[in-house]
């Protein structure tokens, strides 16, 4: 009888990936926009399938073989853990950016801007420094000079644009003659169309983002995603919008200071969620971004 020898990795198990729901009903999900790193997962799983489906009983005369064999199993393991940990990585940090009790949602970028966003941050030298964070009171800014501008204005264009009625950090749109929290005294009036004169505010600005830690490392498709965040907007008066501009809430002055205090907690847990999902995505860079 001929000596058998069965392979010691026999078989290799495709793993599950488990993605995060979205926090809130949402027209597209986190997965939409980790699709090519579920899809790059998938390809492993579809070259598993074909792995395990080879014969993998050998003789005492193919040593070569089952060493192969084995080989390939171990490589396709290493690619499985490394696409799973890279598809997840990018679907909890966009299921976090898609929080803040919103009903609005991550969505990719139109594909006519990718070209444009990569193209202003290609002209961002390596090893560029962001400048140091502006005193308190004092607005973020991104100089006409600075190498990032071009990029700071092609993410800012139409940013938040049109949120119609949106729940933003768990409140509706505010109604007209409402109580304006900033300030009680005041309520809020009426735009031209009818509705409310109240406006979509970025807790955080977008030129502090653009000094984030990590954020110019960014693939052009997460920097869009992470600058219109939903767990980022809020809704302000006109009045209070434009006495916040793009500064912390801490240098505003004749504001109420209940609001103000909540408010500045709020930017304060916004700012470390945005880096936290920073980081994630730094993990998880698309397959075929370069």
């Amino acid at each position: 009888m001929v000596a058998r020898v069965r392979s010691v990795v026999a078989t290799v198990l495709a793993m599950v990936l488990v993605l995060a729901a979205p926090a809130a009903p949402a027209t597209a999900a986190p997965t939409d926009v980790c699709a090519p790193l579920i899809a790059a997962f998938e390809a492993v799983r579809q070259r598993i399938v074909v792995h395990n489906a080879q014969p993998n009983v050998f003789d005492q005369n193919q040593t070569a073989a089952l060493a192969a064999y084995n080989a390939e199993a171990a490589q396709l393991t290493a690619e499985q853990a490394s696409a799973q940990a890279n598809a997840q990585a990018c679907v909890d940090a966009m299921s976090s950016l898609a929080s803040g009790n919103s009903t609005l949602d991550v969505n990719p970028p139109p594909e006519r801007l990718l070209a444009t966003l990569q193209n202003a941050k290609d002209k961002i030298p390596n090893g560029f420094v962001p400048p140091a964070p502006p005193v308190v009171g004092k607005n973020w800014r991104v100089p006409k000079n600075s190498p990032p501008r071009d990029l700071y204005d092609a993410l800012r264009a139409d940013n938040p644009g049109n949120l119609g009625n949106a729940v933003l950090q768990g409140s509706p749109r505010p109604v007209v003659g409402g109580q304006d929290p900033a300030y009680p005294n005041l309520v809020f009036g009426a735009n031209k169309k009818g509705a409310s004169a109240a406006s979509p505010d970025h807790i955080v600005p977008i030129a502090e983002q653009l000094n984030m830690p990590g954020f110019l490392q960014l693939p052009p498709e997460y920097m869009y995603v992470v600058t219109r965040s939903p767990v980022n907007f809020q809704w302000l008066s006109w009045k209070a919008n434009l006495s916040k501009q793009s500064r912390s809430v801490a240098g505003m002055s004749g504001v109420d200071p209940a609001w103000q205090a909540a408010q500045v907690q709020l930017e304060e847990q916004t700012r470390a969620s945005l880096e936290a999902a920073i980081a994630r995505l730094l993990a998880s860079r698309p397959p075929t971004t370069p």
